[in-house]
């Protein structure tokens, strides 16, 4: 990845840090400003629910249950591995891996509970982080990554990781959709995501850079330059 991805990732990890304790303080110290906005939101999109938003959302949020994840995390180190090397791999897994603890541990911590009223899909455990925003930004954050770090043209990077970022801000909406959620724990979840990502890219490009597997080959198919001395006559 060029400097000017790297420093666009650690601008965009740091801000969404800052996101997440912001979040974390609000939802922590129960703001009644915070309460009234999640509230008046869950309203708002309650009211503008559809036959054919149910039918999709329902089915999209399914993506991120036990075993859409487990499929989605896997493919995307199927990537890293195939396409970068080990190391790429490891970073994919460690970050998937360590965001998703972190996200068991932080609403064990803050125990806020789920909406309870107009609920199409009921879920169990606590409302704050969303792990299905935090997952989804952890996968498709590093997805985003690789295929920025690839040397293909622009014109299919950025559509591509485009794509990835699409994705994941349709499986946070879809979790205000069915009911699973508040707005600030879909946030919160994107943030935590975000971050982990973000940590993880720099450890691994101070400590074990690597890079496209096209670009290690050209390196060691590289030919060595000639020497201009002339060669020693031989009687």
């Amino acid at each position: 990845m060029n400097n000017r991805y790297k420093s666009l990732s650690l601008t965009i990890g740091a801000s969404a840090l800052v996101i997440f304790l912001l979040c974390a303080w609000l939802v922590g110290s129960h703001a009644p400003a915070l309460n009234a906005n999640d509230a008046a939101l869950r309203s708002l999109v309650n009211a503008h629910r559809t036959n054919w938003g149910t039918a999709f959302f329902t089915h999209l949020t399914l993506a991120y249950n036990s075993t859409g994840t487990t499929i989605i995390a896997g493919f995307v180190t199927l990537v890293a591995l195939l396409g970068f090397s080990w190391r790429a791999g490891l970073q994919v897994a460690l970050t998937v891996a360590t965001g998703s603890w972190l996200n068991h541990y932080l609403k064990s911590l803050f125990q806020r509970p789920r909406p309870t009223n107009d609920v199409l899909m009921h879920y169990g455990g606590w409302s704050f982080p969303s792990a299905h925003a935090a997952l989804s930004a952890l996968t498709m954050g590093s997805l985003v990554l690789l295929i920025l770090r690839t040397k293909w043209p622009t014109k299919y990077r950025h559509p591509l990781a485009t794509l990835a970022v699409v994705f994941a801000l349709l499986i946070g909406f879809s979790r205000l959709y069915v009911g699973a959620h508040f707005l600030s724990d879909v946030i919160g979840g994107w943030a935590l995501g975000i971050t982990v990502v973000a940590f993880f890219d720099a450890l691994f490009h101070r400590f074990l850079p690597y890079q496209v597997r096209s670009v290690q080959r050209a390196k060691r198919r590289r030919p060595r330059p000639r020497s201009n001395r002339p060669r020693a006559r031989r009687y």
